[in-house]
């Protein structure tokens, strides 16, 4: 193993990362945490290596650009202590954090915390470290848990639980206006499978009228039936299996929404659906 980083000496990594966009581009924290590290580091006697995460969530580290290539560089010996501004901003799974220590002390990597003050090396430093790993991961499961308390709150007021949708644009922040444009392709794909009685067939007439998705994909049969079989536009909003009547204007009719799921629930070579289309009771 290296004792050394990529030009001689020891190298600390100095991981720093906010969680969104608009954080990252104008700046919010990340001059202070990096300037803190730097400062750290070289009162330690380390060359600063520099990893940053811009605009990327803590939920876990494998969708983390930046904290892959310092684990990459870690196995290659060109790390010999890696610092983070805090646990909070670095690991917010305990399973992530006893992983990526068990990886860094297999290489003889430490590990310290700049805000918790705490070094890997000693044995109070790791108790501190694994507990702040765990307050660290009840925090983001309350959050979860509160976001979804709240979503759920919005689906039973009738408020749109989604962000975007062919046929309709947003309306402030609870509900939807229909698109004149792409209603009339919602309109034309319920009118002809109707008619055709065929996913390809409605599919095939989408594209040479120029049809396309919300975000501009060339509609297929897969995408005529996501279509066809969302109750939005029948007025409903889908949570969680229950069906709630909307705030946002329908496009289609209760009773043509039926008639299409009755269908799509017998295709025509006779095997049954693997998922049979939930129609919308009438009330």
């Amino acid at each position: 193993m290296n004792s050394t980083g990529k030009e001689g000496g020891r190298v600390a990594a100095l991981y720093t990362r906010v969680s969104t966009r608009k954080q990252a581009e104008e700046g919010y924290s990340l001059a202070a945490q990096r300037r803190a590290l730097t400062e750290w580091a070289e009162q330690r006697g380390y060359k600063p290596e520099y990893y940053e995460d811009a605009g990327i969530s803590a939920k876990d580290i494998a969708h983390r650009p930046e904290m892959q290539r310092l684990v990459e560089d870690v196995k290659a010996g060109q790390v010999q202590m890696v610092m983070v501004w805090s646990l909070s901003r670095s690991f917010r799974s305990m399973g992530d954090l006893c992983n990526t220590h068990q990886l860094l002390s297999s290489y003889d990597v430490g590990f310290a915390s700049y805000t918790e003050s705490f070094d890997s090396a000693t044995p109070a430093g790791r108790l501190v470290m694994h507990i702040l790993g765990a307050v660290a991961q009840v925090e983001r499961e309350n959050t979860a848990e509160r976001v979804a308390a709240a979503m759920e709150e919005r689906a039973l007021q009738g408020k749109r639980t989604c962000s975007c949708v062919l046929g309709y644009d947003l309306s402030g922040t609870d509900s939807l206006v229909p698109n004149p444009a792409e209603a009339k392709v919602v309109q034309y794909i319920f009118a002809k499978y109707l008619e055709h009685k065929s996913l390809s067939a409605v599919a095939e007439l989408c594209r040479l009228h120029g049809y396309h998705g919300k975000r501009g994909r060339e509609m297929c049969a897969w995408s005529v039936r996501l279509i066809l079989t969302r109750p939005i536009y029948a007025g409903y909003n889908s949570w969680h299996g229950q069906l709630i009547r909307g705030q946002h204007e329908a496009l289609i009719s209760v009773s043509d929404f039926n008639r299409v799921q009755r269908l799509l629930a017998k295709p025509a070579t006779g095997r049954r659906a693997k998922r049979r289309p939930r129609e919308i009771s009438a009330k």
